[in-house]
């Protein structure tokens, strides 16, 4: 069937968006009336907002839409209000919301609700929500089998209207972000929505299977191995996020986390110095610096007083200062770190046991288990302002 293309931009009063407009992308409503078809609204949504993003506007992620949809007691973020929308974007912080909707053309003489056989066609909105007034309005439509090109067009026409200054031609953007196989984002999306986390693994892992160079699913299983502390799980799926991925550098910053929990601290220095230009953040310093401390490197106190002067209230921050001062001899000087470190939480053993030392006079000694390898991470990721 031949694809139709239609759209249609208007642009309020208030002037173009800029770059600083933080977007929040609910999943489409389903008005096609084929239930199946409820996880295209989800997929609809991630493909925006991952376009979005790539193209260097901030874009709320899923995980904290959902979380904030929680606190305010939404359920089926599809199907709620536009109001309540408008509520989950304040809650979030964004100002632009991105909302739509589906709706199927069975085929002459297809009974009607039949998936498969005939034309998707979405709608696609813009809200500003500070003046609450629609900003933009697209369409798209084709072949349920092309769901995937159908995609990747929305986001494009969305990108164009958002950047009129960025000249982009359709095909290089569809080469720019190849389309993913319908079956494989089918499962990646159900895997999202599933609450049985034995399924939503299955599917997660389908996904990957079905389409090796879809990179999402298997970011999303690494981060949810690493959280589970099942490291060497999580390094065989982080590793396989490519650089031009969204999340690569996030899946790095986890991936040398997983190193260093597995005791491969030149692995795990190695990965935080190369995303270290990404990623500039106090975070990344801190844990550059426990990797460089624990591979006896002199260029970990260092490190971990960029991380102090990133935020000097951290107590993290201040143990690792203590720690690598007093390894080095300087007891007066990690005293008070240590102290600083006790203003925060006076049950810290750790630092009551080190400022006792560091009063004592009494330096690291070979084999006590208890002063070796102290050095604390910061397992915590904030994207880098774009």
């Amino acid at each position: 069937m031949q694809r139709l293309f239609a759209l249609f931009f208007w642009i309020a009063a208030a002037g173009l968006p800029s770059l600083g407009q933080t977007y929040l992308v609910a999943p489409f409503a389903n008005r096609t009336k084929v239930p199946s078809f409820d996880w295209l609204g989800e997929s609809l949504a991630e493909t925006i907002r991952e376009t979005l993003a790539e193209e260097g506007f901030p874009a709320i992620a899923r995980d904290d839409r959902e979380e904030a949809a929680k606190k305010l007691a939404l359920t089926g973020v599809s199907q709620v209000s536009l109001a309540s929308l408008a509520k989950l974007c304040a809650t979030v912080g964004a100002e632009r919301l991105v909302y739509g909707r589906m709706e199927f053309l069975p085929e002459s003489g297809a009974a009607a609700g039949t998936p498969g056989k005939g034309t998707l066609r979405v709608t696609a909105r813009v809200l500003d929500i500070k003046d609450v007034v629609q900003i933009g309005e697209f369409f798209e439509s084709g072949p349920v089998q092309e769901l995937a090109t159908l995609e990747t067009d929305l986001a494009w026409k969305m990108q164009r209207w958002a950047r009129p200054d960025r000249h982009v031609d359709l095909e290089e953007f569809r080469r720019r972000h190849p389309p993913v196989k319908n079956t494989a984002r089918e499962s990646y999306v159900r895997g999202l929505l599933a609450h049985a986390a034995d399924q939503r693994h299955r599917l997660l892992t389908q996904a990957t299977r079905l389409d090796p160079s879809f990179a999402q699913p298997a970011f999303v299983l690494g981060r949810e191995h690493f959280l589970k502390g099942n490291f060497r799980d999580a390094v065989g799926w982080l590793e396989r996020v490519p650089n031009r991925n969204l999340n690569f550098t996030e899946a790095r910053f986890l991936l040398a986390l997983c190193r260093y929990q597995l005791s491969d601290f030149q692995a795990a220095r190695q990965i935080f110095e190369q995303i270290g230009p990404q990623l500039p953040s106090p975070e990344l310093w801190n844990n550059l610096g426990a990797a460089q401390a624990r591979l006896n490197d002199p260029q970990a106190l260092d490190s971990f007083k960029k991380a102090l002067e990133a935020d000097s209230t951290d107590s993290d921050y201040q143990f690792n200062m203590g720690y690598s001062l007093w390894k080095r001899g300087d007891f007066d000087s990690a005293a008070n770190y240590f102290r600083a470190v006790l203003d925060h939480s006076r049950d810290d053993q750790d630092a009551i046991q080190l400022l006792g030392r560091c009063l004592k006079k009494s330096g690291p000694r070979a084999g006590d288990w208890r002063s070796e390898g102290l050095e604390r991470l910061k397992e915590s990721y904030e994207e880098p302002a774009r």
